[in-house]
C-alpha cells in the first residue's frame, strides 16, 4: 500500500527546509545548528501558515500553501534564533 502525502504538506516541509539551509550556508557553524535551524525553519513556517489561514488577506498562495506568510514568519523564527545563539 503506497503512502500518500498531501501535496501542501510536501511543500510546507521542503520549502522551509530549503530556507534552513540557506540560513545555515550563510550563518551556520556546526552540524547541531543545522538541526535547530530546519526545526526553528519549520515551526516558524507552520506558524506563518496559521497567520495566513486566520488573516485571509489575498496574497499569492500555491495551492493551500500560504507563501508569503509562511516565508516571513519563517525568516523571522531563523532571525529570533540567531540572535539567540541557537
Amino acid at each position: 500500500m503506497p503512502l500518500f502525502v498531501p501535496p501542501a504538506l510536501l511543500l510546507s516541509i521542503l520549502i522551509p527546509s530549503l530556507y534552513a539551509c540557506l540560513y545555515h550556508l550563510v550563518r551556520g557553524r556546526t552540524l547541531r545548528g543545522l538541526w535547530q535551524g530546519w526545526l526553528v525553519s519549520l515551526l516558524g513556517f507552520g506558524i506563518g501558515q496559521m497567520l495566513g489561514l486566520v488573516g485571509g488577506l489575498p496574497l499569492p498562495t500555491l495551492g493551500q500553501v500560504h507563501l508569503v506568510e509562511g516565508t516571513l514568519a519563517c525568516w523571522a523564527a531563523l532571525y529570533i534564533a540567531g540572535r539567540w545563539d541557537l
